[in-house]
């Protein structure tokens, strides 16, 4: 089972701290998956219009930030952990 955390306004758009998922393959895929169990506010929040990952959003996968990696080269497996959230910005 993957481990999801949803953090800030994930956990308001889910009503969820966590969630756990039965799957094996990689982040983007994962994603997707996620995403079409919530209403399109977790998509609008989470992808930009060529359903690519937003910039501002944060991946932890067991911790380490996957921002400078590509997401469908990165292989979840069981006992993974999984944090979504988005970054905060101010003025």
């Amino acid at each position: 089972m993957v481990k999801i955390k949803f953090l800030g306004n994930f956990r308001e758009i889910t009503g969820e701290k966590e969630k756990e998922m039965e799957y094996n393959g990689n982040l983007k895929d994962f994603l997707e998956i996620l995403a079409s169990n919530y209403d399109s506010k977790f998509k609008d929040a989470l992808f930009d219009k060529e359903r690519n990952i937003k910039d501002y959003m944060k991946i932890l996968i067991n911790g380490e930030d996957l921002k400078s990696k590509k997401f469908k080269e990165c292989l979840l497996k069981d006992d993974d952990q999984v944090v979504i959230f988005q970054t905060i910005a101010g003025g």
